[in-house]
């Protein structure tokens, strides 16, 4: 019998749920507030109320939904006191992250950054600007799992997740010459981190943390 090459891991029928919903959140197709029904979510899934229950759950606990008081849950929508407070921990937390995976990752690591920024690339390319920030997103997830610190990857995870989640509402806005100019910032992050200068790294993903808070502040302010 020839053993796979990699282990195969199976996915319950939740997980493929989450993932789902947390694409769909994240790429704007569910907006902030936007009210989230078990019994709704499991018709649309042909599925029974259990797996819906236990996917919002999940997806609570990633910082994407929040439970109301009757129970019932919604999308995250961030009051402009938490929009602080969510800046205030990526500033602090983000950049000694960066500097750690700076000093821990390996050449594996780098040529798995470099596929992520390739992907971020070319959604700029196709100006699939939803698509763009939910890319984004990974990338800076994969490169917070580099630190070698599980615990500040799965808290800045969760805290950029609802930021995420708020900011792509109003993301229709964006240029060609902007999503470049993002993209250009990314790799001038991974050029660094590939010539293990740990502080021009740091530097350089506070430009970019500066920048997305900044955008997103102008987009609540549109909207008053």
């Amino acid at each position: 019998m020839v053993k796979p090459v990699t282990p195969l891991i199976p996915r319950s029928l939740g997980d493929e749920i989450v993932d789902v919903l947390q694409r769909s959140i994240l790429m704007g197709a569910y907006k902030p507030g936007e009210r989230l029904g078990e019994r709704e979510l499991a018709g649309q899934c042909g599925v029974s109320p259990i797996p819906g229950r236990e996917a919002l759950q999940v997806l609570e606990n990633r910082g994407l939904v929040r439970r109301r008081r009757n129970r019932s849950c919604s999308v995250i929508e961030l009051t402009p006191d938490e929009l602080r407070q969510v800046a205030e921990l990526r500033a602090l937390l983000e950049p000694q992250m960066v500097r750690w995976a700076c000093e821990r990752m390996n050449s594996t690591d780098l040529l798995e950054l470099e596929d992520h920024l390739a992907r971020l690339r070319r959604t700029a390319e196709d100006m699939d600007v939803p698509r763009f920030f939910y890319v984004a997103l990974h990338f800076h997830q994969l490169l917070w799992s580099k630190s070698g610190n599980h615990y500040a990857a799965e808290t800045l995870s969760r805290a950029l997740g609802s930021l995420f989640a708020c900011g792509l509402m109003r993301a229709e806005g964006e240029t060609p010459p902007a999503l470049k100019a993002e993209v250009r910032k990314h790799e001038e992050l991974v050029e660094a981190l590939r010539a293990k200068k740990a502080s021009e790294a740091a530097r350089i993903l506070t430009r970019i943390a500066e920048e997305f808070n900044a955008q997103l502040a102008r987009r609540n302010e549109e909207t008053k």
